[in-house]
């Protein structure tokens, strides 16, 4: 059965499956957990696994997400850290009391994980905003370290208070405030905290101007520069990206449409067998004349 415990400081989930009854272990903010025996119980559905919203009565599938509420015997092998119900270990929130399922690492991993920036400081636990997640921080830099899980559903429900009538002048105006001479950096390639494999940058949502570091595992954001992309999103840049993307995709469908396919040679004027060109009336008569001089 995969076990997970929650940090009641930080709110940082742990794996302990691999940690037998009665052992501690120190969460990275410093405090002391204890891998506890609570039994599991099955629960009836009464929440989607997959977004959390509340089952209806009688429902057979989620009206937000579409998602089945079907319960496979042989997936339920995960236990709630909340109300310690049988979970399907794909699961995001837990079908009985809607806890969010997911574990930033494995219980009892003592590998340090270093700064990507400052790369020899040693990085700690983190709440963030008081949501249930977390993040790992250098409190050297200030840099912070996303997981992908964590980092999605941060996106969400930024988004989903994000502004219906994006501003452009006011995103511009934000991108030019960014733009100061304190907010540059040296580019280079900085090593994952999780795998040590150097992170691709890249400039998020293709328009922000924030350009991140990262890995199949997650995120780095230097200094201020998880409140910046999240102050993007609430300005409502990611839906103006969204929305040229879906502009320039039926343009180029159109013009893909109605694009001329090349004319053979002899079909184009001035290419013929005789290089005359129909239309050019005073040029062929000039040529005419020419040659009936000669």
């Amino acid at each position: 059965m995969r076990r997970l415990l929650v940090c009641p400081s930080c709110r940082r989930r742990y794996d302990a499956s691999a940690l037998p009854v009665g052992e501690r272990l120190r969460c990275r903010c410093g405090t002391v957990l204890d891998v506890r025996e609570e039994e599991a119980h099955d629960a009836t559905v009464v929440r989607c696994q997959s977004c959390g919203a509340t089952r209806e009565e009688g429902a057979a599938n989620c009206p937000y997400c579409g998602s089945d509420f079907t319960l496979h015997e042989q997936d339920l092998d995960t236990m709630c850290p909340a109300c310690f119900a049988r979970v399907s270990s794909r699961a995001r929130f837990c079908h009985h009391c809607a806890a969010p399922i997911f574990a930033d690492e494995v219980a009892g991993d003592l590998t340090a994980r270093l700064c990507p920036s400052c790369q020899s400081a040693p990085l700690r636990s983190r709440a963030l905003q008081g949501n249930g997640l977390s993040a790992l921080e250098c409190t050297r830099c200030g840099g912070l370290w996303l997981g992908q899980e964590a980092f999605a559903r941060l996106r969400e429900s930024t988004l989903a208070d994000a502004d219906p009538n994006p501003d452009p002048a006011a995103i511009r105006a934000d991108a030019r405030a960014r733009r100061g001479p304190g907010n540059t950096r040296t580019p280079q390639y900085r090593r994952c905290p999780i795998c040590s494999v150097r992170m691709n940058r890249v400039n998020y949502g293709r328009q922000s101007g924030i350009v991140l570091d990262r890995c199949v595992h997650g995120l780095w954001f230097d200094g201020d520069e998880l409140d910046a992309v999240l102050r993007w999103m609430h300005l409502g840049g990611e839906r103006l990206t969204a929305e040229r993307d879906i502009r320039e995709a039926r343009e180029k469908a159109a013009l893909a449409r109605f694009r001329v396919e090349p004319k053979a040679p002899e079909d184009v004027p001035g290419q013929g067998p005789h290089g005359d060109d129909p239309t050019d009336f005073l040029g062929n008569l000039a040529r005419w004349l020419g040659q009936r001089m000669r």
